[in-house]
């Protein structure tokens, strides 16, 4: 009985840690609200990233048009670095491009970094509530 009690309680902290991890809460109650997606690409840099960012634009563009475009903060770091800088260091962004979405009290609900996928974006949409 011991054992399985402890296999129990190693299940329930592996699913919390994931569950925090994909920046949702294992809570039964009500998810943050999502209340802005800022999003930071490069307009200047080596050919790889620059291919990476300007895909991400279309995708970004698809994805928050009508009424999402409320939601969209769009930072371009080659143009724009002091704003950028303070999502970068707060959120510890490490790829362009990056999609931040961030609750009213500006805490991460979810990132996503480098190439972006569309329906991973549109499923977070509809779970945050954007």
């Amino acid at each position: 009985m011991r054992r399985v009690r402890g296999n129990l309680i190693v299940v329930a902290v592996l699913a919390t840690l994931l569950w925090a991890m994909n920046g949702t809460s294992p809570c039964c109650g009500a998810e943050s609200k999502l209340a802005q997606v800022v999003y930071i690409t490069m307009s200047k840099a080596c050919s790889c990233t620059l291919e990476r960012c300007q895909a991400g634009d279309i995708m970004v563009g698809n994805v928050f048009n009508g009424g999402r475009q409320g939601l969209l903060k769009r930072l371009d770091y080659s143009t724009d670095k002091e704003a950028a800088k303070d999502y970068i260091k707060k959120y510890r962004v490490t790829q362009t491009p990056a999609l931040l979405f961030l609750d009213t009290q500006g805490k991460l609900l979810w990132m996503a970094l480098g190439e972006l996928s569309e329906k991973d974006i549109q499923e977070k949409l509809r779970f945050f509530g954007g």
